[in-house]
């Protein structure tokens, strides 16, 4: 009996171990809301968040402020639901956000900022400008317009920060004009 005992409590210790490494370092996105490509969830920031969210914000590195301070959308496909990759390019459009002040970042497959030397990973409403903008993320920088590089990105993503957002921002993300991602082409390969 004390050996069963023994063979369950090993067993649960290392099926818990995995099942924990697989949640945190796993292809498990964030959960909550989707917004066309964008996905968002309401306790990243929140002090009710849960230990896998805790843990998975902490893994991603988002550094996640209050909601009150900063809503984040993360898109890790276009508007057709097809997978962020390097070699592709992509028109990110949209207009005003509803927030103070928001940015656009492009993070590599590890989920760091691409290592390039482009120093092309953010854009802002600075950058931007209000009311209808457009940038290309793609492996070569555009002439004529704002640009986010893809080189050396893997399967990317790109988070969108909303930062002192309106009150419609929390109580109803999914009903938001957030931007687009339309794929232009890709270079080597679909």
């Amino acid at each position: 009996m004390v050996v069963r005992s023994l063979i369950a409590a090993v067993a649960g210790v290392f099926a818990g171990a995995a099942c924990s490494i697989f949640l945190v370092f796993g292809p498990l996105e964030l959960g909550g809301i989707s917004n066309g490509p964008w996905r968002s969830n309401a306790h990243i920031g929140a002090s009710d968040a849960g230990p896998v969210v805790r843990a998975i914000v902490a893994r991603r590195g988002l550094l996640a402020l209050n909601r009150s301070e900063t809503v984040y959308f993360i898109a890790w496909t276009d508007d057709t639901g097809r997978r962020l990759r390097e070699h592709c390019s992509y028109e990110i459009s949209g207009g005003d956000m509803p927030a103070r002040w928001w940015s656009l970042t492009l993070y590599a497959e590890d989920d760091f900022l691409a290592v390039n030397g482009d120093e092309a990973h953010a854009l802002s409403r600075t950058d931007l400008g209000a009311d209808g903008w457009s940038l290309i993320a793609g492996p070569a920088r555009s002439d004529d317009e704002a640009w986010l590089s893809t080189r050396n990105s893997g399967a990317f993503s790109v988070t969108l920060r909303l930062y002192h957002p309106d009150a419609r921002v929390p109580d109803a993300p999914e009903t938001l004009a957030l931007p687009s991602v339309r794929r232009l082409g890709c270079g080597g390969g679909d």
